[in-house]
């Protein structure tokens, strides 16, 4: 028998987000988003101050009649910084976006004379992210539900998006 989407949601909901975890997941439609909300920095020191935000959303789309379910995963990260160097003022930023398939474990962190992470306010912060850890639990649950990574040919994984 062909999983459920509503079943499949009802069970996600109950098992996949507990407190403290760093990642949640939501359905919405035939789509289970997870979310994860890596770096949210603000920082101010001496002689520099500066933002550093990063974020990744793995989106799983659910084909009922099929039983299977294909994923895309996206990450976007940006940093700016202003910094007072030899007597000038320097500006500097950065974007990044990605779309696609990943494997991946990024961390990080620093201190400076005032600083906020995630609305925390302190000296310190850090962050740690690995998609492992947000892809295999919502992949494990699929599976023992009956959901099946969907097949596609040379060419449908070519020119998909």
């Amino acid at each position: 028998m062909a999983p459920s989407i509503a079943d499949t949601c009802a069970r996600i909901a109950a098992e996949l987000n507990p407190a403290g975890q760093p990642f949640r997941y939501r359905c919405e439609g035939n789509r289970v988003i997870g979310t994860w909300d890596i770096a949210d920095v603000t920082y101010q020191g001496l002689l520099s101050a500066g933002t550093i935000d990063k974020d990744y959303e793995l989106t799983v789309t659910l084909d009922e009649p099929a039983g299977t379910y294909g994923f895309s995963e996206r990450k976007q990260e940006s940093e700016s910084e202003v910094r007072l160097s030899g007597g000038k003022i320097e500006f500097g930023g950065s974007k990044q976006v990605f779309k696609g398939k990943s494997i991946g474990k990024q961390w990080g962190g620093g201190a400076a004379l005032r600083a906020t992470s995630h609305g925390e306010a302190g000296h310190t912060w850090s962050y740690e992210f690995e998609t492992a850890r947000i892809k295999e639990p919502l992949f494990v649950l699929l599976h023992e539900m009956g959901w099946r990574p969907a097949r596609k040919g040379f060419f449908a994984r070519l020119f998909s998006n």
